[in-house]
């Protein structure tokens, strides 16, 4: 009886060992998966991109670029030429465009001409990309926009989602301030934010707005 005992209590022994290590081996299969899908990378692709080209009445050559600073008289003759030696090295060409506030003599600068400027160039380039891919504006969850030097209220982001009638809870954010690289900062948020929101649309919105951009002075710092 004692030999049947200590084999009955080695083999409840050993179905408990067997039982504790399948359990744990359970446990960390499912903690393995779950860290694998909540650490693996999210793959971002660019669908597809499109670029605003002004019509031909906007263009303005280098001549046609200094001429104008002449009429105006804001800047003395150091200031044009200095001026004129910036243009000439920028690669401003005669294929180079304005807004139409900037081809009245004096140049409009006001916060309307800079609106109808921002209006003109992102309502053509975004109707144009929804257009050719047959998205539907409520089908973008991120929009993100950036431009440095307008940064009305409401804001960029705000237009876009009142004409396009994008939905009420997209996540937009609108960038300025940030210089040239706005435009990187802006792809780099996008990125971020569709790899925590994922099987997400973004849409990402970059330019700069020329028409406030003027300076009328001759401080050669700020010319």
């Amino acid at each position: 009886m004692a030999i049947l005992s200590a084999n009955t209590f080695l083999d409840d022994l050993k179905n408990i060992i067997l039982s504790t290590y399948f359990q744990l081996t359970i446990v960390i299969s499912l903690l393995l998966i779950i860290y694998l899908i909540f650490t693996k990378t999210r793959h971002i692709y660019l669908v597809d991109f499109s670029c605003y080209l002004p019509p031909a009445h906007l263009r303005a050559s280098t001549a046609n670029f200094i001429e104008h600073f002449e009429i105006c008289d804001v800047h003395g003759r150091e200031a044009i030429d200095f001026q004129t030696k910036v243009a000439e090295k920028s690669g401003i060409g005669p294929e180079t465009s304005f807004p139409l506030a900037m081809h009245q003599l004096p140049p409009d600068k006001s916060l309307n001409s800079a609106r109808d400027e921002t209006e003109t160039i992102l309502f053509t380039v975004v109707k144009d990309l929804l257009a050719k891919h047959s998205i539907n504006p409520k089908d973008i969850d991120i929009l993100v926009s950036n431009c440095s030097i307008f940064c009305p209220t409401p804001s960029i982001t705000a237009m876009i989602v009142n004409k396009f009638g994008f939905r009420s809870n997209v996540k937009s954010v609108s960038l300025g301030g940030m210089g040239c690289s706005a435009g990187l900062v802006a792809v780099s948020l996008a990125k971020d934010l569709l790899r925590v929101h994922g099987n997400s649309l973004a849409l990402v919105l970059s330019m700069e707005a020329v028409t406030p951009s003027g300076y009328a002075g001759n401080l050669g710092n700020k010319l």
